[in-house]
C-alpha cells in the first residue's frame, strides 16, 4: 500500500479538515487498499493484466482502452469513462504514470472541488469534506455521492466510516 502518512498529509494540505481527509481515506482503503496502481480484481483475469502490467501498458500506450473498459483503477477505483478520461488527461499533463499517487490525489481533489469536472460533486462532496463535523459525515458523503458502489447498505456505510475512523485516530493529532 502507498504510504498512508503521505496520503494523509497530501490530502490535508488541500482539504484542511481532518474529518474530511479521514472520510476520503477510509473509502480509498475499501476501494483499493490505498494502492494507487490497483486494477479492480475482477478485471485482472478479464483483461489479462496485473496491477503492474496494466499500469505499464496504459503508460506506454500499448493498452488503449483505459477510458472505456469499465475497470476500476487507482486509489478511488475510477470507473466511469468521464472520470477515467479526466484522470488520464491529468496524468499526461503532469507527465506522470497513471498510477502516480500524488497525481491521483491532486486530480481527485480537482475533480470533486469542481476545478476540473464542473460542479457535480462540489456541494454534495467537496463542501462536506471541507466542513464535516465528524468522520462518518465525511465518509458517508464521499461514499454515497462520489464512490456510488452497487451496495450502499448501512453495513457498508458503517464499515467505511470505521476505516475512516482508524485513519482519523492514527493521524489527526
Amino acid at each position: 500500500a502507498a504510504d498512508e502518512k503521505y496520503i494523509w498529509n497530501t490530502l490535508y494540505k488541500i482539504i484542511k479538515n481532518p474529518y474530511g481527509v479521514a472520510g476520503v481515506m477510509g473509502n480509498m482503503y475499501a476501494e483499493s487498499g490505498l494502492k494507487s496502481n490497483n486494477l479492480e480484481d475482477s478485471y485482472q483475469s478479464k483483461l489479462g493484466y496485473t496491477d503492474e502490467t496494466y499500469t505499464a501498458a496504459v503508460d506506454n500506450g500499448t493498452y488503449t482502452n483505459f477510458v472505456k473498459d469499465w475497470a476500476g483503477y487507482g486509489l478511488v477505483q475510477w470507473t466511469f469513462w468521464t472520470v477515467k478520461q479526466d484522470l488520464y488527461d491529468y496524468a499526461k499533463s503532469k507527465k506522470t504514470s497513471i498510477g502516480d499517487v500524488k497525481m491521483q490525489l491532486e486530480c481527485l481533489c480537482e475533480q470533486i472541488s469542481g476545478k476540473r469536472m464542473g460542479s457535480e460533486w462540489k456541494k454534495s462532496v467537496w463542501e462536506v469534506l471541507l466542513n464535516a463535523k465528524s468522520v462518518s459525515e465525511a465518509s458517508t458523503a464521499f461514499l454515497l455521492n462520489f464512490e456510488r458502489p452497487g451496495n450502499t447498505s448501512n453495513g457498508i456505510i458503517g464499515k467505511r466510516a470505521g476505516y475512516a475512523q482508524t485513519y482519523y485516530d492514527r493521524y489527526a493529532k
